[in-house]
C-alpha cells in the first residue's frame, strides 16, 4: 500500500530515521489524533508546501499489505459525514484528542473530492509503520 505524508524536511528525517520514529501521539487533523497519511502525492505535495514553504517535503510510505490488513480499521464513506464531525471537534478543541478507538480510520477529507486519509490512532498502528514500512523523501 502506497501513501504519502506532507511535512518540513526537520521532521521527515525525524520520522525516518533510523530508527524510524512515527509516534500517532502528536498530530491532529480533522478526525482527531494521530498520524496522518493519504492516497494523493500531489495533495500532499500542496499541503507541505503550503504550510512550511521550501521546507515542505513528502515522504512516500510503502507499508506491508499483509501487516496493515491485520490492523482494525473503520472506514467513514462519506465526506459529509468528515466535515460535519470535524467541525464539531473544532468546536470542542478535540482535534488533538480525539480517538475512534481502532488502529486506523479511512476517510474521504471533509473539503476535498479527490483523495483519501488514513489516520493511525494506535500502539499498533503505530508499530506497523515504524517496523512494517518504507519510507522515503521526495
Amino acid at each position: 500500500m502506497v501513501t504519502y505524508h506532507g511535512t518540513d524536511i526537520a521532521s521527515a528525517n525525524h520520522i525516518i530515521g533510523p530508527p524510524s520514529n512515527i509516534d500517532v501521539t502528536r498530530g491532529g487533523g480533522e478526525l482527531g489524533r494521530g498520524f496522518y497519511l493519504g492516497e494523493n502525492v500531489a495533495l500532499a505535495a500542496a499541503l507541505s508546501r503550503g504550510k512550511f514553504g521550501l521546507d515542505g517535503v513528502v515522504l512516500k510510505f510503502e507499508i506491508d499489505e499483509t501487516a496493515y490488513a491485520q490492523l482494525n480499521t473503520r472506514v467513514i464513506n462519506r465526506r459529509v459525514n468528515v466535515y460535519t464531525f470535524w467541525k464539531c471537534l473544532i468546536i470542542r478543541g478535540l482535534t488533538r484528542k480525539h480517538l475512534y478507538n481502532v488502529d486506523v480510520v479511512c476517510a474521504p477529507f471533509a473539503t476535498i473530492d479527490f483523495s483519501f486519509q488514513y489516520k493511525f490512532e494506535s500502539q499498533n498502528a503505530q508499530a506497523t509503520l515504524n517496523n512494517h514500512s518504507t519510507k522515503q523523501i521526495l
